[in-house]
């Protein structure tokens, strides 16, 4: 009898064991465990809202929610209904759009006060901020090699560096779309250029060149490069030259149209001034580019600071191209 009722004591207390443990013993019990809640997931709610009463019954498919979504502090948006859906994403668009709106206020803002400080700047005689053209690089249908032309800063100062290795490369540096589809015409031409004792040393008339690719120069031909190449000029410095009143045999036509008879001024034969290459153009002749270069003939290493084309001089500078 004594083992029957210490069997049924120990079972009542086991019965009180578990009661402590789940909460069922009153005062006895012990304090849950606290979860600290999970970073909500986007496009969901937590329980906040549904205490709250923000998430009813009507705003939820029809669908079950597993013990999971609870535990996990989230109610996931394949879970809500259409409507608070709609309205999630209204709030989420009026928002992105308001953002917009303001970060289009603060550039325009910001360009406001930029021309402001720059005509302070002007009426106090101050350096102006720098203007840039587009659209001017190099033409890579005409680069050959390991030639390159870039804008930057050397000894000699701001200009177009070009560096051609060997007489097989070459390059163009210049501006298609500017220039592409106008009828062609030249009133001015020159350019500024940095020439040393090295390339002199080379070869005679071992200069960069102006070059103007032209589409329809005649009715016998669809294209050309009219190229303008002069005598070394002086060694270590930089020297202006006027092209258009060079008065030597400087210019020259490519192609084999042009170079099939002496007179059409042919590069590859005795060349002649601008006034007679110029006479040799039908009048349907158009402008594909306008730009400088060097090659295929020499090695040549220096630089050019600027670009005379009729009306129009183009600085170069190692920030960019800039109307002189």
């Amino acid at each position: 009898m004594r083992k029957h009722i210490g069997t049924a004591r120990a079972a009542v207390l086991g019965v009180a064991a578990v009661a402590t443990v789940v909460g069922l013993s009153g005062g006895a019990s012990a304090a849950p465990t606290a979860y600290a809640p999970l970073p909500l997931p986007a496009n969901s709610v937590g329980t906040a809202q549904i205490q709250t009463g923000a998430v009813d019954t009507f705003k939820i498919k029809d669908k079950s929610i597993g013990g999971w979504d609870v535990l996990d502090n989230t109610l996931p948006w394949s879970k809500m209904g259409s409507d608070f859906r709609a309205n999630i994403n209204k709030t989420i668009n009026t928002a992105t759009a308001a953002k917009t709106t303001a970060d289009s206020a603060t550039t325009k803002a910001n360009a406001a006060d930029s021309k402001a400080t720059e005509a302070l700047n002007k009426v106090n005689g101050l350096p102006q901020s720098p203007s840039y053209l587009k659209n001017w690089g190099e033409i890579f249908r005409n680069t050959i090699g390991n030639a390159r032309a870039e804008l930057g800063q050397s000894s000699s100062g701001e200009g177009l560096n070009i560096s051609v290795p060997t007489g097989a490369d070459a390059v163009m540096w210049g501006n298609e779309a500017d220039f592409g589809g106008k009828s062609f015409a030249l009133t001015k031409v020159g350019y500024e250029v940095f020439q040393t004792g090295e390339n002199s040393a080379i070869a005679a008339g071992n200069m960069p060149s102006i070059k103007f690719e032209i589409s329809n120069p005649t009715d016998a031909a669809t294209y050309t490069t009219l190229v303008y190449s002069p005598d070394n000029s002086a060694s270590n410095t930089w020297t202006k030259i006027d092209a258009a009143a060079d008065t030597g045999k400087h210019w020259g036509f490519s192609g084999s149209w042009f170079n099939a008879d002496p007179t059409r001024c042919g590069l590859n034969g005795a060349r002649c001034t601008l006034d007679d290459a110029l006479a040799v153009l039908g009048s349907n002749a158009k402008f594909l580019s306008a730009g400088v270069g060097k090659g295929r003939d020499n090695a040549w290493h220096g630089a050019i600071r600027s670009l005379t084309v009729n009306a129009t001089t183009y600085e170069f500078t190692a920030g960019g191209v800039q109307k002189g």
